[in-house]
């Protein structure tokens, strides 16, 4: 029996967030036994595998889209049900990115049609706990835009749901941990794509000493205030480079931190990987996550990661690929960037290691465990559960 699979993108497909992941899993899922169809309000990405449903007029498809957003948002679950009606020669899936509403789903139930979703960062409920406490530790107002309303709906839509995939298993425990269903939780991960971390340009000059690089939001939730602080506290010889862009707290409460000579600041650079290659380790402090996209990347830049729990996801280990340090411990955040700093060998080492484990994680290679998931459920394999479990590279 062939599968079909519809995805409801509300979101544009354009190459970045989680446009980029949701495309990058879905071009690499599709086959002849395995039909996808993305709904989105627009698209500028080449998907030959992939028939592309953009709701939005071909005038609205060009301009700010904020301009254009409510437009969409008005058109999408109408073409998406219009799309998702099961038939005997076909097994249907509901793919939502993450959400629809609770009719829209009542609906796609009523017609047969086994719904999933991507739960692509944490229960709710366990972020704003974290970011709460974040703020306060750092004397900031929470900037984060987590209310009880918001964990109140996302519950809803999660009881709605058939299955959820948890990619990373972070992701999972706040998920048990607030009471979902262990049946419906799909293991799972996210990738990365070597043509994307390529680059012949030079982003930095060599330095005296190591390069330590933080990729992505330089904000609270990705704990940029706290490896500012171990970085100083150190007192290692190189420079920490920070990309992307800068939340207003963090400007605020770590300035003084910021305007050492031994800290680089860049805005957010589409041509990541001369970052990458200029640097000697990664280091990335994070306090809540779905699976990093920039901890596989780095791994696949064969650069060794010093991360948290949320950071490593399925990818890093130990002593093997980097360390996983909890986030606020900063006596071993200093220890292990003093020991990767002064020891060639266990940089080395751990650079092997990540770049050899990163090959598991390319996208072609993830997207054909994920389709192999749904082809389990909606063809009438495996049970859920084993589904989830089976697919991801060992421990």
């Amino acid at each position: 029996m062939s599968v079909s699979i519809d995805v409801l993108m509300p979101l544009p497909l354009n190459g970045e967030g989680v446009g980029y992941t949701c495309s990058s899993l879905v071009k690499g899922m599709a086959n002849p036994d395995v039909h996808i169809t993305v709904v989105t309000s627009r698209c500028r990405l080449s998907l030959p595998s992939v028939e592309v449903v953009e709701v939005l007029p071909a005038w609205a498809r060009y301009v700010p889209y904020r301009w254009v957003k409510r437009r969409a948002d008005e058109r999408l679950e109408e073409a998406f049900l219009a799309r998702s009606t099961p038939s005997q020669a076909q097994a249907r899936g509901a793919y939502l990115w993450p959400s629809a509403s609770i009719d829209a789903i009542a609906a796609l139930r009523r017609r047969g049609v086994t719904v999933f979703r991507e739960q692509f960062n944490c229960h709710t409920g366990a972020a704003k706990t974290i970011l709460d406490d974040a703020y306060r530790r750092l004397g900031a107002e929470p900037a984060h835009t987590v209310s009880e309303r918001t964990v109140d709906a996302e519950k809803r839509i999660l009881d709605a749901v058939d299955h959820v995939f948890c990619p990373g298993p972070n992701v999972e425990r706040s998920l048990l941990q607030y009471g979902v269903d262990p049946a419906k939780l799909l293991s799972a991960s996210y990738g990365w794509a070597p043509a994307r971390i390529a680059s012949s340009r030079r982003a930095l000059e060599p330095c005296d000493g190591i390069t330590a690089l933080f990729l992505g939001s330089i904000c609270v939730r990705k704990g940029a205030h706290l490896l500012l602080n171990y970085w100083a506290r150190s007192g290692i010889k190189g420079r920490l480079v920070l990309a992307g862009a800068m939340e207003p707290a963090i400007k605020d409460k770590c300035a003084h931190l910021l305007s050492r000579d031994d800290v680089v600041v860049f805005d957010y650079s589409r041509e990541v990987g001369a970052l990458y290659q200029a640097a000697d380790v990664f280091l990335f402090p994070t306090l809540e996550e779905g699976s990093p996209l920039v901890v596989y990347e780095a791994c696949g830049a064969g650069l060794p990661v010093v991360t948290t729990k949320m950071g490593a996801g399925s990818i890093v280990r130990p002593d093997c690929e980097g360390e996983v340090i909890d986030p606020y411990d900063g006596d071993a955040w200093i220890a292990a960037i003093r020991r990767l700093a002064g020891d060639d060998g266990l940089r080395r080492r751990m650079s092997r290691a990540a770049g050899e484990r990163a090959q598991s994680y390319i996208w072609p290679a993830v997207a054909d465990r994920r389709r192999r998931q749904f082809v389990d459920i909606l063809a009438g394999g495996r049970g859920s559960s084993a589904a989830g479990i089976a697919q991801e590279p060992s421990p």
